[in-house]
C-alpha cells in the first residue's frame, strides 16, 4: 500500500507563511539595487529581445538583425554599472592569499595559434582528465566581444564557427555567462556558453550540445571545478568537467574548463533516459531555493525555482508536495514516505559531495544553485552545478565580512556564516548545520538514524577514497604538467602563472605547501576522518556477487558478499525492479566465515541493488558497490 501525506498535513501550513511567499514581489528588471548592480537585470533573469528584431522569423538574429537590437539595447537599457571591460576592481574577491587578478590585456595581445599548432585528440572521449584539446572560435566581427557584452543575459546568442579535433561545427550559438565569473572578471577572459544546435538540429561535440566554457575565477589551479567533476562522478550523476584551451578569432584566451549542461544530454547519459522534469534552483543569497515549504499553491514556488523542461502543472505540484513532506512528517514516518518523493541515496550524496568540497555555492553555503531532476517514476533528486567554487579553503571576503574556519562570523554567532555574508557557508564539519530550520533537506535526513548514518559513510569515503593523498597528488601532478606552457603565455590569465604554481607547490618537507590545493583537500579529509561521529568502529565489505537461479514465473537472484573483520554485522541488500524507483531491503544470511547470501526477486529486466553491512556496536556502515543506491550494482536479463 502506498503511504501518502494526508491533504489536511498539506493545508496546515499557516496562512501567514503562505502570503509571505505569494506576497514577495519581483525586483524590477533594471535600476538600482538590482541583484546585479546599478542599472543591471535581475539576477538569472533574461531579457526578451530576439523576437523584437526578428524581421523574417526564422527563430534567431542575422548580423543586421543584431546591429539593430544592439542600437536598441545600448538607448533603451540602462548601464549595468560594468562595462565591457568587466568588473569592479581588485580586492576582496578571492581566497586569502590567492594571487589578484592580473592587469588587463589588451585586445588582440595573445599568442596567436592555429589549428595546425595544437595536437588532435579526436580519438579521446571529450571528458577524458588526460588530454587538453584546443576549441577554436571564430566570429565574423571584430568586435565580437563587445557583441557579446551587449547580449549578455538576453535571449540573442551569436554564431561562431567552432574548431575543436580538426571538424567544424558552423552556426553555433554563443554567448557570455555566468553570474561572479562575468561581472568580477576584468579584461576579455569571460566564461562563454556554446549551443551547438542552434541552427542546426542534432550538431553536437562528443554528444554534447550545450557546453559552458568557465574561466576559472578564483581559482589560479584552474581544475578545481574539474577535480570535483573527476571524483563525485565516482558515486553519483554530477557534471562532467574538461580543462580545454579556447582560441578566439586565432588569439589564444588560455585554460578553461568545459562543463556539460544540465540538459537532456546530461540525463541520457547519466541515467539512460532524457525523459523527467527539470528545475534550476539559481543563486539566491537569501537561501530561498533550498525546498522550505512555502504552501500548498505550486505558484508560490516559481519565485525561487526555474522549469526548464516543458513547463506542466504536475512538475510544480510534485515540488510543492516534496517541500510539504519534508516540512510536515513526523520523523518516524519519514522513512515510509520520502522515498515516494526523494531519491534518498542520490540526496544523500548530493549532501555529503557539497560538504566534503566545502562548495561555496552550494546547498550548505546557500541552500541555492543546484539543479533537481524529477525522474520518471516521479521522484526528486538534487544534483549539484556550478562547481567553480569548491575547495577554496579559508573563508572569503563577502559583504558581511569574513566567516571563520568554524563555520560562523567572527566573534561567534550561528555556524553557518556565509562566506560571503548569507545565511550558508559551505560546511566544514560532517554535521555541520544538520539542524537548521532553513536546510529541510539535510535536516530531516538526517533526522532518520539510517539515513544519517549513511550520509557519515558517504562522507567517510569520499574522505579516504577520493582525498586519498597519493592518487590526488598523481592526478594534479598531471594536470599542472598538462596545463604548465599553456598559462605560462596566457597574457588574458586571470591571476598569472606564478599563482598558478603556488596552486600546487610543495612544501620544505615534500608535502603540500600552505594554501595550495592539496593542503586544502588535506584540510578537509582531517575534518572528516577526525570528527567525533566518525569515531567507533567501521565494518567493511567486499566480494559482492549476483546470480539469477529459478526461471518461468518466479526468477530470482542470489546475492552474496563477505564481511571483513571481528565487528558482529548485519547485512542487508536494497534492491529495486526497473531503472528507477525506492528501494526495498532483505536480510541476508549469515553462512559463516564472514560469508552472508540471500535471495530477492527478479520480477524486471533490470534489477538494481546494493548491500549495506551495519556494526552492532557502533551503528556504522559499509556500503557495496560504494555508491550504494546512487551507483548501484545493475543487473540486467540476459546481459
Amino acid at each position: 500500500m502506498r503511504a501518502a501525506l494526508p491533504r489536511r498535513v498539506l493545508r496546515s501550513l499557516t496562512a501567514a507563511c503562505l502570503a509571505a511567499a505569494v506576497g514577495a514581489q519581483e525586483p524590477p528588471p533594471f535600476g538600482p539595487g538590482g541583484p546585479d548592480g546599478p542599472g543591471g537585470p535581475p539576477r538569472n533573469e533574461t531579457l526578451a529581445v530576439r523576437a523584437q528584431f526578428d524581421r523574417d522569423q526564422d527563430g534567431r538574429l542575422d548580423a543586421d538583425e543584431r546591429r539593430q537590437a544592439r542600437a536598441w539595447l545600448q538607448a533603451n537599457r540602462p548601464a549595468r554599472g560594468r562595462g565591457p571591460g568587466g568588473g569592479r576592481g581588485p580586492g576582496g574577491f578571492g581566497p586569502p592569499g590567492e594571487a589578484e587578478p592580473r592587469p588587463v590585456a589588451a585586445a588582440g595581445s595573445g599568442r596567436r595559434i592555429a589549428p595546425s599548432d595544437v595536437a588532435s585528440f579526436a580519438d579521446r572521449p571529450l571528458f577524458d582528465p588526460d588530454v587538453v584539446r584546443t576549441i577554436f572560435l571564430e566570429f565574423e566581427q571584430a568586435d565580437w566581444f563587445e557583441e557579446l557584452n551587449d547580449f549578455y543575459r538576453t535571449d540573442v546568442t551569436v554564431p561562431a564557427v567552432v574548431q575543436v579535433d580538426g571538424t567544424t561545427y558552423r552556426d553555433v550559438g554563443t554567448g557570455f555567462r555566468g553570474n561572479t565569473s562575468f561581472q568580477m572578471v576584468r579584461g576579455r577572459k569571460k566564461s562563454f556558453d556554446l549551443t551547438f544546435d542552434a541552427v542546426h538540429d542534432g550538431q553536437n561535440l562528443g554528444g554534447v550540445r550545450n557546453l559552458d566554457l568557465v574561466n576559472g575565477n578564483g581559482d589560479p589551479s584552474l581544475v578545481r571545478e574539474a577535480l570535483h567533476g573527476l571524483l563525485a562522478n565516482r558515486y553519483t550523476a554530477a557534471p562532467r568537467v574538461a580543462l580545454v584551451r579556447v582560441v578566439v578569432n586565432g588569439e589564444d584566451h588560455g585554460i578553461y574548463s568545459a562543463v556539460e549542461q544540465f540538459d537532456r544530454d546530461f540525463l541520457r547519459h547519466h541515467f539512460g533516459t532524457g525523459d523527467g522534469d527539470r528545475f534550476k534552483v539559481p543563486p539566491d543569497f537569501g537561501g530561498g531555493g533550498g525546498l522550505r515549504w512555502l504552501g500548498e499553491d505550486p505558484e508560490a514556488y516559481r519565485q525561487n525555482y526555474q522549469l526548464k523542461s516543458k513547463d506542466n502543472a504536475r512538475a510544480w505540484q510534485s515540488l510543492a508536495d516534496l517541500c510539504a513532506v519534508l516540512d510536515r512528517t513526523p520523523t518516524d514516518r519519514l522513512e515510509a514516505i520520502l522515498p515516494q518523493h526523494l531519491d534518498i541515496d542520490g540526496a544523500l550524496w548530493f549532501l555529503a559531495i557539497d560538504n566534503a568540497f566545502g562548495d561555496d555555492d552550494g546547498y550548505h553555503s546557500r541552500a541555492s544553485d543546484y539543479v533537481l531532476w524529477r525522474d520518471p517514476s516521479g521522484r526528486f533528486q538534487p544534483l549539484s552545478r556550478d562547481n567553480n567554487e569548491v575547495l577554496l579553503g579559508e573563508r572569503r571576503r563577502g559583504p558581511g565580512g569574513p566567516g571563520n574556519a568554524a563555520g560562523g562570523p567572527p566573534g561567534g554567532g550561528p555556524p553557518g556564516g556565509g562566506r560571503r555574508g548569507g545565511p550558508g557557508g559551505a560546511a566544514t564539519a560532517p554535521l555541520q548545520m544538520a539542524d537548521r530550520a532553513d536546510r529541510p533537506l539535510l535536516r530531516r535526513l538526517l533526522e532518520v538514524p539510517a539515513w544519517r548514518a549513511r550520509y557519515l559513510a558517504n562522507l567517510r569515503e569520499l574522505a579516504r577514497h577520493a582525498f586519498e593523498p597519493a592518487a590526488l597528488d598523481a592526478r594534479l601532478a598531471t594536470w599542472r604538467t598538462l596545463l604548465d606552457g599553456i598559462v605560462d603565455g596566457d597574457v588574458h590569465g586571470l591571476y598569472g602563472h606564478a599563482a598558478f604554481r603556488a596552486a600546487f607547490a610543495q612544501g620544505d618537507d615534500g608535502g603540500p605547501a600552505p594554501g595550495s590545493l592539496a593542503a586544502i583537500v588535506a584540510r578537509r579529509r582531517a575534518a572528516i576522518l577526525d570528527d567525533p561521529a566518525l569515531r567507533g568502529t567501521w565494518p567493511e565489505l567486499q566480494d559482492l556477487e549476483v546470480a539469477a537461479a529459478g526461471n518461468g514465473a518466479a526468477p530470482q537472484l542470489v546475492v552474496s558478499c563477505r564481511a571483513v573483520g571481528d565487528v558482529p554485522v548485519a547485512v542487508r541488500v536494497h534492491c529495486a525492479a526497473g531503472p528507477f524507483g525506492a528501494f526495498t531491503a532483505h536480510d541476508l544470511q549469515a553462512l559463516g566465515g564472514g560469508r552472508y547470501r540471500g535471495v530477492v526477486p527478479a520480477t524486471d529486466a533490470v534489477v538494481r541493488l546494493w548491500v549495506e553491512a551495519t556494526a552492532s556496536d557502533s551503528g556504522h556502515v559499509a556500503c557495496l558497490p560504494a555508491g550504494n543506491g546512487a551507483r548501484p550494482f545493475v543487473w540486467r536479463r540476459g546481459g
